[in-house]
């Protein structure tokens, strides 16, 4: 048997270089995983998918962050973030507005193509789900809804999520059929 090459030997180490690296993250607390158990995330994130979380302080509309649930601190859950402290939220015939711009989400779904009328009467989740504020959403806090919109647990029935208790920024997901992912 030859011994390898110096290029092989190199490729080698860089092809276990991401594993070890992602070992020590999660070993310090850097990062951390989770699995999605619902499909409030689908398309991004199907049921059973695994997410790569890094423990940060600093999000951004857009992001995908992991927080306790404010209802049932110790659940946690997944969503998408669209609103920070300050901003004005308002969903209008299933369109987000932020600021009063539109925001184009590629991400979202809309399964259900039924917009339910604006109507203080109309019962949960009919009402909040198609046509919402406008809201301004608290200094500190966040407000969050999940990719899949028609069948998503989020802000617009729970309200926002305290600053203190976002665990972080998912930055990685894993799926066996997709594999890893980049966000």
């Amino acid at each position: 048997m030859t011994k390898p090459s110096l290029l092989e030997r190199l490729l080698i180490a860089l092809g276990v270089l991401p594993f070890v690296i992602l070992f020590a993250l999660l070993a310090t607390g850097m990062v951390r995983t989770y699995r999605n158990l619902t499909g409030s995330m689908d398309p991004t994130s199907s049921i059973g998918d695994r997410m790569i979380a890094m423990r940060t302080g600093s999000v951004h509309r857009g992001d995908i962050i992991v927080f306790d649930y404010p209802l049932q601190p110790g659940v946690v859950f997944a969503k998408r973030l669209v609103a920070v402290g300050g901003d004005t939220v308002e969903i209008r015939s299933k369109q987000l507005f932020v600021n009063g711009e539109t925001v184009v989400e590629p991400y979202a779904v809309h399964l259900d193509p039924t917009i339910y009328v604006a109507s203080p009467t109309l019962p949960e989740p009919y009402r909040s789900r198609d046509h919402f504020g406008p809201y301004e959403v608290p200094a500190g806090t966040f407000f969050v809804l999940g990719d899949n919109r028609d069948r998503s647990s989020d802000s617009r029935y729970w309200g926002v999520v305290p600053g203190e208790n976002l665990r972080g920024r998912v930055v990685l997901l894993f799926s066996l059929s997709r594999g890893f992912r980049r966000l």
